[in-house]
């Protein structure tokens, strides 16, 4: 039996609050990932065939999570995790996926795999926001106790409705409970888009 006292929801909260400020995501998250692409070495070639395209972006993944966050992948992983994530998030000018990222950068233009790449860039800074979020969840709600997860609905409910969109303002806490993540995703976006206008007055 577990002698330490059960957080209180407020508690909860502000420590997941914290860890999910912006300043934060961009420290851990967007620096990292700027700052390797700055120093990531691609050759220039005017004719670049599809297998070429195929290894610059695997090599870019590589070259962003080694230096950005010293992972240890392996070369030979970077291929099929390039693969999963440009299907998952990238949408491209006339198709979406692995597939049309590469007709993309095979475009015959200097420029276009620049384009993909940047892409690509802001393709790993979602994928790891999402990651980091999913994790201060998990290490901070334990899903296996619906009492409390109803409290900590109650809780944000009470202290941060106006933030809120008004579909979700009147539900009862029951039917939210599985919704802490995408309620808290809600809160973050608008008190930071709400911060940075405070700042630029």
């Amino acid at each position: 039996m577990n002698s330490q006292p059960s957080k209180q929801p407020q508690e909860i909260i502000e420590a997941i609050m914290d860890r999910l400020d912006e300043r934060v995501l961009k420290r851990l998250i967007d620096e990292p990932i700027d700052k390797a692409v700055q120093n990531f070495k691609c050759e220039n070639k005017e004719q670049i065939d599809h297998r070429q395209i195929q290894k610059i972006l695997s090599d870019f993944a590589a070259h962003i999570y080694k230096e950005g966050f010293k992972s240890g992948f392996t070369q030979e992983n970077f291929l099929l995790f390039t693969i999963f994530l440009l299907d998952r998030y990238y949408q491209g000018n006339f198709s979406n996926g692995f597939t049309a990222a590469i007709l993309d950068a095979a475009n015959g233009k200097e420029d276009d795999l620049k384009i993909v790449l940047h892409r690509m860039a802001e393709i790993i800074k979602t994928a790891e926001r999402e990651k980091y979020i999913s994790g201060i969840f998990k290490s901070n709600i334990d899903i296996s106790d619906w009492h409390l997860r109803c409290r900590i609905v109650e809780f944000l409910l009470a202290r941060y409705k106006p933030h809120l969109i008004p579909a979700l303002q009147n539900y009862p806490p029951a039917q939210l409970v599985d919704e802490i993540p995408y309620l808290l995703s809600n809160i973050v976006n608008t008190t930071s888009i709400l911060q940075q206008t405070i700042d630029s007055l």
